[in-house]
């Protein structure tokens, strides 16, 4: 079925039919062919439906940008998984083979559909750690992909915005993108009039036609890892949908920087040191969004941030006081901040001084507040060890285990955990081969168990967790990269406490209260930078590779073994 949809219809249909039902074409005299009875009404069928199916594909390519083809193709791939997850998933098969088959299946199946399957990708990436090893090293490989559109073909969804040609609108534009990813790429122009450098993102011209049809296939591949694997996910799909959906509408995404720039005012402590660029309103559309060039070094280019002397030390903790303060205060959060969308400059002005520049605003959330309020009553009770506050919280979202979220939530450990049996009881007069068997069957069937225990009652919880998870994972990944120069847990812990300090609307008692609050919790998250410090010791004074970031993912990782049975793979909390 793939190969047929894949390929231009034959010339003959019924010439196609036969090959594929394997009769052998000849040649015929008009002679011979008027002496043969007319075809059957079963063959007249089947030509009727190739035909048919040939005209389907013929205006899906060219009005639909093959929406229906790829994601025929992926209701193929995915039966094929489902038949083989029933027909294999026991003890008496080699279970590790099979999660390879499906993970190249899969993988495959994204990186052919391309377009908005690789955000689909990245997002799966995102619960990719609670999947076997060989999900998590495949699907990290999405991040790095970033297909890139002919000139001709992004001009036209510029001229269908705005009426005019790139080339018509801006005194100069590059028609070489200078970074593409996978709902849009980047164009660098110059404005008619003062000649100022802008950066031109323009929609990906399938996306808009493909999005409908590729987010129902997300939807129903988390359906299906939740039904295969057995572990709670798809609640999640449609709220994970619905962001991606929205990260395709760049008026939205200017809405979120002018949200985020109005944010970054009104707080003291980060005015001056955070800068998100301008957007130009009367060059932008849902599809076009016209940027103010920034300058700089991407956060990405750790060597060039070195050589220019930039501080590593200021640059982290400027990047986990500004995340910080979007959890835990201003309750609207930019939930991309990969290396590549932060950018150090001098700062304008004051030469002597960084900026962090803040980029690529499509991706957000927006807390509710009693929800930020709870994310930062939990941080507060987390550093005071308040068992009970936290347990609380947690049944509330309907989370059974709060000492594992708690340790899932500060990336780091909360509390030792204990080791269980993994694998059961296994026969002694087992071969090595069967035995081996038998304990990746036992691995995979401990974890989806495990998580069910995890997450009692997915309607309780709070879908915001999600990308919350996310950016925490990348703020660490981060910092750890960078060498672990600041104590991120602490920083995020004083913004949970302060916030709660500063809410608005509190009373003269209750404000009272809280800020008393708030200075006992700061002698007791004092305590916090005794490891901290002692790891710098460490690195600084005895050379040793290892910084605070990557004690806690050596820590994490074994917390993940022991309690639920995932062998995550080294560097998972990069991000």
């Amino acid at each position: 079925m793939i190969r047929l949809f894949s390929r231009p219809c034959a010339v003959s249909v019924e010439h196609s039919i036969r090959r594929l039902a394997g009769q052998t074409i000849t040649t015929r005299s008009a002679s011979t062919a008027s002496s043969k009875p007319p075809p059957s009404k079963t063959r007249k069928r089947l030509v009727y439906a190739a035909a048919g199916l040939c005209a389907v594909v013929a205006y899906d390519r060219a009005f639909n940008e093959s929406a229906l083809v790829r994601n025929a193709r992926a209701v193929y791939i995915l039966s094929l998984i489902a038949a083989d997850y029933k027909l294999n998933f026991d003890p008496d098969h080699d279970v590790d083979a099979l999660q390879a088959r499906v993970a190249e299946r899969v993988f495959n199946l994204i990186t052919r559909n391309g377009g908005l399957y690789i955000k689909i990708g990245q997002a799966l990436a995102m619960q990719a750690q609670i999947l076997p090893p060989v999900f998590q090293e495949k699907f990290s490989k999405l991040f790095d992909m970033a297909p890139q559109d002919e000139w001709s073909a992004v001009e036209k969804v510029f001229v269908q915005d705005f009426g005019r040609t790139p080339d018509e609108v801006f005194d100069s534009i590059e028609h070489t993108a200078i970074a593409s990813a996978s709902v849009a790429q980047v164009h660098v122009a110059r404005l008619k009039g003062t000649g100022e450098k802008v950066a031109v993102k323009i929609q990906h011209p399938k996306i808009e036609k493909q999005v409908y049809w590729d987010l129902l296939t997300y939807r129903s591949m988390m359906w299906l890892y939740d039904w295969l694997f057995e572990i709670p996910v798809y609640f999640v799909a449609q709220y994970i949908s619905d962001q991606m959906q929205a990260e395709t509408d760049f008026e939205t995404e200017a809405r979120n920087s002018q949200n985020m720039a109005q944010k970054l005012a009104g707080e003291k402590s980060l005015v001056g040191k955070v800068y998100v660029p301008k957007i130009y309103g009367e060059l932008q559309s849902k599809r076009v969004l016209t940027i103010e060039w920034i300058d700089g070094v991407s956060m990405s280019r750790r060597e060039e941030l070195e050589q220019r002397g930039y501080s590593k030390r200021w640059i982290m903790d400027t990047m986990v006081n500004l995340f910080a303060a979007q959890i835990f205060s201003f309750g609207v959060v930019h939930c991309d901040p990969h290396p590549g969308n932060i950018i150090i400059r001098p700062r304008p002005g004051k030469e002597s001084e960084l900026q962090l520049v803040l980029i690529d605003h499509g991706l957000y959330i927006y807390e509710p507040d009693k929800f930020r309020k709870e994310y930062s009553q939990l941080w507060r009770h987390m550093f005071t060890f308040n068992t009970a506050g936290i347990e609380s919280i947690v049944s509330n979202w309907g989370i059974a285990q709060p000492e594992a979220f708690a340790s899932m939530t500060m990336l780091r450990t909360y509390k030792a955990g204990q080791a269980r049996d993994l694998y059961g009881s296994v026969n002694p007069e087992m071969s090595e081969e069967e035995r081996k068997k038998r304990e990746a069957f036992e691995r995979q069937k401990s974890a989806a168990d495990r998580f069910k225990e995890f997450i009692n009652d997915t309607t309780k919880m709070p879908l915001e967790l999600v990308f919350l998870g996310r950016n925490m994972r990348i703020v660490q990944g981060c910092n750890q990269l960078m060498g672990s120069p600041v104590n991120r847990v602490k920083i995020l812990g004083q913004w949970a406490s302060r916030s709660l300090a500063r809410e608005r609307g509190l009373g003269l008692r209750a404000r009272v209260v809280e800020w008393t609050r708030h200075v006992v919790f700061t002698v007791v998250v004092a305590l916090s930078d005794l490891s901290f410090l002692a790891a710098r010791v460490r690195q600084v004074v005895f050379r040793h590779k290892s910084g605070f970031e990557d004690v806690i993912e050596q820590q994490m990782r074994a917390m993940a073994r022991e309690r639920f049975g995932l062998d995550i793979r080294e560097g998972a909390f990069e991000g």
